[in-house]
């Protein structure tokens, strides 16, 4: 993978050329300060610190700590605004139901010396979203925090305030591989010499040339740019619910290896897209492009089994196609590269994503080698799971690991004993409750 192909795969180089055929997207600048959040470092480091992080400290991490809310609203909906009863919001009034910004709200990270807050961001992300109907999915240049989904009330990335959106993006190690791994995993990649070091361990990064803006009044995108970048323009409209691949375990791995983010001057963006709760998951593909011929098409959920879909997929292949001759060959620059569409209900197309070829992209039903062989023909080849036992197992990116692993000595195992010796200290306590 080439660094001139990944860089055109991120959202605000694309989206501005085909918005007319994605969804609403608001694109924001991310300042320096949001970046040193997310990467676990010092939003806003002492600078007479600096001689301390470049020697290399052994400092503890920083705890995970949500922004402080400058607007003065409560981060959070009430746990009854995700679960409501019905019968009792007959009774209730809006204000109890909503939350109301003059309700107490207990939070004991208030006075942490380490909580950062971000008012002009906070201020611009809490507007797109109200722009966008009042619920967004978050995501960075190229990826979204679908594995951090196990933080959310709801199980998904649907976000509706900014305290939301910085959560998960912190949690997410697909995030974390934008800011640390992905420039730094293409094999033409130099790494700059003189990058400024934000960490307090050696990092590794890379710098290259900053997104170039592709958005101005004239092809009606606007223009987001609060003087929350350090640099450059944004780009913006338009979104949905979907995201750049991530391998989730490599990232972890990538990043217990000690990488981190460097301040090259990269510029990263918040791409907000409006969340559509009726969406379907059968009707999402990954079409997989080389030599700029449209060579495969994969179901894109490849972990379940949909029995509307063989039947169904005769009819979509022809719309794809036509999708791919008339919109996206004639205006993508890469040569090699996958795009995810979603057809409606209507057969009309709607594009997601690009993502580059290879690299961390999944190649779903399909394995690269299949994708690559040389001998293979130009037809089109359209792969969905056409039978219950052909369900490909799913990648574990919803849950951290620790969820996953029951056995002797694994986190559950440890909170499980303290939680018995817990409860046999209280039923022999004579003071216990009976």
């Amino acid at each position: 993978m080439l660094l001139e192909e990944l860089l055109r795969c991120q959202i605000q180089e694309w989206y501005p050329a085909f918005r007319r055929h994605s969804i609403p997207t608001v694109i924001i600048p991310l300042p320096t300060a949001f970046l040193r959040y997310l990467a676990g470092q010092a939003a806003y480091p002492n600078p007479n610190a600096d001689a301390d992080a470049d020697g290399g400290s052994d400092e503890e991490p920083l705890p995970f700590l949500l922004p402080a809310i400058t607007s003065g609203r409560q981060p959070f909906a009430p746990i009854h605004a995700h679960h409501p009863d019905p019968v009792s919001l007959l009774s209730s009034d809006s204000e109890l139901f909503f939350g109301s910004s003059a309700e107490e709200v207990h939070d004991p990270d208030a006075d942490h010396p380490h909580r950062p807050e971000f008012p002009d961001l906070e201020a611009a992300v809490d507007a797109a979203i109200a722009e966008l109907g009042g619920a967004a999915l978050p995501k960075l240049n190229w990826s979204a925090p679908k594995d951090a989904t196990f933080m959310s009330a709801d199980g998904t990335a649907r976000c509706t305030c900014f305290a939301e959106v910085a959560m998960l993006l912190r949690a997410s190690d697909c995030v974390a591989h934008d800011l640390t791994s992905a420039r730094k995993s293409c094999e033409d990649f130099v790494r700059p010499e003189g990058a400024r070091r934000n960490a307090r361990k050696e990092v590794s990064a890379g710098a290259e040339e900053g997104a170039r803006p592709n958005t101005n009044e004239a092809d009606g995108s606007r223009v987001i740019d609060d003087g929350l970048s350090d640099s450059r323009e944004v780009g913006e409209e338009g979104g949905k619910a979907n995201a750049a691949d991530c391998d989730t375990k490599d990232a972890s791995e990538e990043e217990s290896d000690g990488d981190t983010w460097v301040d090259d001057g990269f510029q990263y963006y918040l791409a907000l897209r409006k969340w559509y709760p009726g969406l379907r998951p059968e009707s999402e593909f990954r079409c997989f492009v080389r030599e700029r011929k449209l060579i495969a098409v994969s179901q894109r959920d490849a972990s379940a089994y949909y029995p509307s879909l063989p039947g169904w997929s005769s009819e979509v292949q022809p719309k794809i196609e036509a999708f791919f001759e008339d919109v996206t060959e004639p205006q993508f620059g890469s040569n090699n590269y996958t795009f995810d569409v979603y057809v409606r209900n209507d057969g009309r197309v709607k594009l997601i994503d690009f993502n580059p070829w290879g690299g961390y992209t999944l190649p779903l039903l399909f394995t690269w080698e299949e994708l690559e062989e040389e001998g293979r023909g130009h037809e089109l080849e359209f792969r969905v799971v056409m039978q219950q036992g052909a369900v490909r197992p799913g990648l574990m990116t919803a849950v951290p690991y620790d969820m996953l692993d029951w056995g002797k000595g694994s986190g559950w195992d440890v909170f499980l004993k303290k939680a018995d010796e817990e409860l046999n200290r209280q039923m022999n306590s004579p003071d216990g409750d009976s």
